[in-house]
């Protein structure tokens, strides 16, 4: 079992592309949004109802390979706290997407390499943007997405590209 909550600071876009650049790099992940203030993730049942009706044998047990996305739903993070327990339990890979730390979970903060982002803070995932010559912190650093890749989320499909395998560096540092 592999877990890995994340969240991105100063760009609510990267944050929606971030849980799935992280998660393309593993074979059977989900991806579970305990972000209440960002974009919507793309599924069709959420968190809410999961916590609401119980998670099934099914959503507890991957059957196939793959990626499964798991939204918010509008759940108190309180109230959600077994399930998502339960989940990170069962699955082999899971990414949450969160603004603070979840408790039991390590936590990467992402942060795009942009002039005014403070860079001498505690490990980040760096994100190349190409905008000014920004020395990164400690951390990984990573490829930004593509337009292309922002559309393809947005639109509710997994993103593709060269730039998602620099993010399999990140399952290699050490968070806590």
């Amino acid at each position: 079992m592999a877990a890995l909550a994340v969240h991105t600071r100063h760009d609510d876009v990267l944050g929606l592309v971030a849980p799935f650049a992280l998660a393309a790099s593993r074979r059977t992940v989900l991806v579970i949004d305990l972000d209440p203030e960002g974009f919507p993730l793309p599924g069709r049942r959420t968190l809410a109802r999961l916590v609401e009706d119980g998670p099934t044998l099914s959503e507890l047990v991957p059957s196939r390979r793959g990626m499964a996305v798991l939204p918010h739903g509008g759940v108190d993070l309180e109230a959600a706290r077994p399930v998502v327990d339960a989940l990170v339990e069962s699955w082999p890979c899971v990414v949450v997407r969160t603004r603070t730390p979840f408790p039991g979970l390590p936590f990467a903060e992402a942060a795009p390499m942009v002039p005014g982002v403070e860079t001498h803070a505690g490990p980040r995932v760096w994100v190349r943007t190409g905008i000014g010559k920004v020395k990164p912190g400690p951390g990984p650093v990573v490829d930004g997405p593509g337009r292309q890749a922002v559309g393809a989320v947005l639109a509710g499909r997994m993103p593709a590209g060269r730039w998602l395998r620099s993010w399999a560096e990140v399952w290699k540092w050490p968070w806590q």
